[in-house]
């Protein structure tokens, strides 16, 4: 059930009960380690195979290795669950609450990371009912989803008092949303501002024989979209195929573009810088990205700072400097570690790459300039993308989802550009105003909408850290205090 209403399938309601048989599991309690083991390892690799699949068509090693991974991260959940429950008979749905948003929040962080598992996720589908995310971002979908599996766990024990809870929690939860969306203040701008979504087939990306055949494609979508009055156009994630700061020829045909077409550009690409001595390699390798106009020289670059695990960059190669030996088809890019500002036609747009999209403490400090400890909220926000590897399966539409749901905890309107699909603009009310299907090549363009909301989740989004410690004391008392019995 979980799985279901995590794809495109308007299943998403089944999040509302998809835990009630892990609960009846932990009722029944006194499960041995193996036994754990074996329910952990089932429970993951069934969200693996519906919705995580598509991973193997790029490393099946990395498809394993997330398997195994995130079976120990749930054996542990289960574990902990358990044993607070046989403990503390009282903590039972506090426990179980915050040990899953534990679990989600704790994905957002170290070289392992991949919040991709986040129940809110399931809610895609329902817009109003997402409007709470600017309150509390996916953590409050969490525990607000995980309080109606338990309300309907405890009617099936033949509780009727859950009844008017859920009733009136529901109904005061859409109400919220449904509000929202009539009365958010959003001000409408008229820069023009389109996506490139050049649907260059993997393959041909990085031959050296198919550049020329890739310029053209660029060169007729940006005469387009000089016709119909763009001011910036955005180009995807390695849009450019070479080193476009370093190869002159490249960079002479990147000018012409600009200089032809009277456009502003931005886009991504590979970028190398020499290392310093007693570096295990001769460059830094970067994927970055940076904002280009006609007869300028070029903005600051940025480099992506949240870098796909092992798909990017080996774990812990600062630790085990051996690991470098290791190569698994890996780039090791080196990671960013600032988030520029670009201005284009009097607006500010902040950037992200790829999967930075699936980090709201990212979208945080780039939507809202924190890192220089000033508030000064970005105009709208650029994602750029290529998620050619996954072809037509589930993968790139879990991608693209995100970007309503980064929409919301911010209030500002995304721009996402991905090479073959699915590229869309979302407000920040988190509606899809524009978007184009999958392996479609065509230029989008929707008006730009801005808000001055500052969202609460933005002044609180270090809040579930509360449900970590919870957790962790609670667990650590279980552990020195005698079992009761059931």
């Amino acid at each position: 059930m979980l799985s279901l209403s995590r794809l495109p399938l308007y299943l998403g309601w089944l999040a509302f009960f998809a835990f009630i048989p892990l609960l009846f599991y932990f009722k029944k309690g006194n499960h041995s380690i193996l036994q754990n083991i074996i329910s952990a390892l089932i429970f993951c690799l069934i969200q693996i195979l519906i919705v995580f699949y598509w991973i193997g068509s790029v490393t099946m090693g990395g498809l394993l290795g997330i398997w195994l991974l995130y079976s120990l991260y749930y054996w542990i959940a289960f574990i902990i669950v358990e044993r607070v429950w046989l403990t503390f008979p009282k903590l039972k749905y506090s426990i179980f609450v915050a040990v899953f948003i534990s679990f989600e929040f704790l994905q957002n962080f170290g070289e392992m990371r991949f919040p991709w598992w986040n129940i809110g996720y399931s809610l895609a589908d329902y817009l109003g009912l997402l409007q709470a995310l600017e309150l509390g971002g996916l953590s409050l979908l969490a525990f607000l989803l995980l309080s109606f599996n338990y309300l309907f766990y405890l009617i099936l024990l033949r509780n009727r008092w859950p009844w008017f809870i859920i009733g009136l929690g529901f109904l005061f939860w859409y109400s919220l949303g449904q509000f929202r969306l009539l009365t958010l203040p959003t001000i409408l701008q008229n820069q023009q501002i389109g996506i490139m979504q050049p649907s260059i087939v993997q393959d041909d990306k990085w031959d050296v024989q198919k550049y020329q055949e890739i310029m053209r494609v660029y060169d007729d979508l940006c005469t387009k979209a000089s016709l119909s009055g763009f001011h910036l156009l955005i180009f995807p994630e390695a849009a450019i195929p070479d080193y476009l700061l370093l190869e002159q020829s490249i960079r002479q045909d990147f000018q012409d573009l600009l200089e032809k077409h009277q456009l502003a550009i931005f886009t991504g690409f590979p970028h190398i810088e020499e290392a310093p001595k007693g570096y295990p390699g001769i460059y830094y390798y970067y994927n970055a990205a940076a904002l280009f106009k006609p007869n300028m020289p070029s903005t600051t670059n940025y480099y992506k700072n949240i870098l796909v695990p092992v798909g990017e960059r080996m774990l812990f190669l600062d630790q085990f400097p051996f690991l470098w030996n290791l190569q698994f088809g890996q780039a090791n890019w080196e990671f960013g570690t600032k988030i520029p500002r670009y201005q284009c036609a009097g607006k500010e747009f902040s950037p992200s790459i790829c999967y930075e999209l699936a980090f709201p403490h990212f979208m945080q400090r780039a939507n809202y300039n924190t890192d220089l400890g000033t508030l000064r909220k970005a105009d709208f926000h650029v994602n750029i993308t290529n998620d050619a590897w996954f072809g037509t399966s589930y993968g790139p539409w879990l991608h693209a989802t995100m970007t309503k749901f980064r929409a919301i905890e911010s209030r500002i309107q995304i721009y996402r550009s991905a090479n073959t699909g699915i590229s869309m603009i979302v407000n920040p009310k988190g509606e899809i105003i524009r978007d184009a299907g999958l392996f479609e090549r065509v230029n989008i363009t929707a008006p730009l909408y801005t808000s001055n909301v500052i969202t609460l989740y933005h002044r609180i989004y270090h809040y579930p850290w509360i449900f970590v410690c919870f957790t962790v004391v609670f667990t650590l008392l279980s552990i020195f205090i005698p079992r009761r019995a059931k």
